[in-house]
C-alpha cells in the first residue's frame, strides 16, 4: 500500500476510535495527517464514505493478522487457543487503561441505524471474526459435547467479549473486563466432553 495512503487511514482510524465517524470530518483527516489540503486528500479517496471503509477493512486485517492469529497456532491445543486469545484482548485493553474499546463495536453502535453500508460492512466483520472461531470449534470437535453449535458458540463469545469491553471502558476498571473474561472461559468448559482437560479458567486472567 502507498504509504501516504497508509498514513491518512491510519490518521483516520486514530480520530474517529477517539471521537467517531460523524465527528470527525474531511479537514480533520488532513490536519491530522499533515495534507497540504483536499485535492491531496481527494488524489488517494473519493469520499469520507470510502475512506471509512477502508478503515474499517484495514483495521480488521491488522485485528486478523495480529490478534486472532493465535486462534490458527497449530501447535497449540484449540481450546488452550481460545483461552489465550481471550486473554490477549485483555491484556491489550489494559495496556490502553481501558481507553477505546473495540473499534468494531463502537463503530457498530454509532453506524448501524444510520447508515446501511456501514451497517453491512461492520456485519461482514464479526461474520469473518466468527468464522475463524468456528474453525476452531470444528478442530476442537473431539472435546465438544455433542450439541454444541459452533456458530452460535462463536456469536456468543464475541458478544461476550465485546460488551465486556464497553462496560470496562465506560467503568475505566479492567477488572471488569478481567471477571466478563473469567465467566466466559467458564461458560466454555461447560460445552466439553472432559473440563479437566484444559488449563483452568482462571489461567491468564
Amino acid at each position: 500500500m502507498n504509504t501516504r495512503r497508509a498514513q491518512i487511514l491510519d490518521a483516520a482510524a486514530v480520530l474517529i476510535g477517539r471521537q467517531g465517524y460523524s465527528a470527525t470530518s474531511i479537514d480533520d483527516v488532513i490536519k491530522e495527517s499533515r495534507l497540504s489540503g483536499k485535492s491531496h486528500f481527494y488524489h488517494y479517496f473519493r469520499s469520507k464514505e470510502e475512506l471509512g471503509f477502508e478503515v474499517l477493512d484495514r483495521q480488521f486485517e491488522r485485528f486478523a493478522e495480529r490478534g486472532l492469529a493465535i486462534l490458527r497456532e497449530p501447535m497449540i491445543d484449540p481450546m488452550e487457543r481460545l483461552s489465550l486469545f481471550i486473554d490477549s484482548l485483555v491484556a491489550a485493553h489494559a495496556a490502553r487503561g481501558c481507553h477505546g474499546g473495540s473499534p468494531f463495536g463502537t463503530l457498530a453502535a454509532e453506524m448501524a441505524d444510520a447508515h446501511e453500508g456501514f451497517r453491512l460492512r461492520i456485519a461482514q466483520v464479526f461474520v469473518r471474526w466468527a468464522s475463524q472461531i468456528q474453525s476452531l470449534l470444528w478442530e476442537a470437535r473431539p472435546q465438544l459435547l455433542d450439541d454444541v453449535d459452533a456458530v452460535r458458540l462463536s456469536r456468543f463469545i464475541i458478544a461476550a467479549l465485546e460488551g465486556g469491553l464497553m462496560m470496562s471502558r465506560v467503568k475505566r476498571d479492567i477488572v471488569v473486563m478481567e471477571g466478563i473474561a473469567l465467566d466466559l472461559k467458564r461458560f466454555i468448559v461447560m460445552h466439553l466432553r472432559e473440563p479437566n482437560a484444559v488449563p483452568h479458567p482462571s489461567a491468564g486472567v
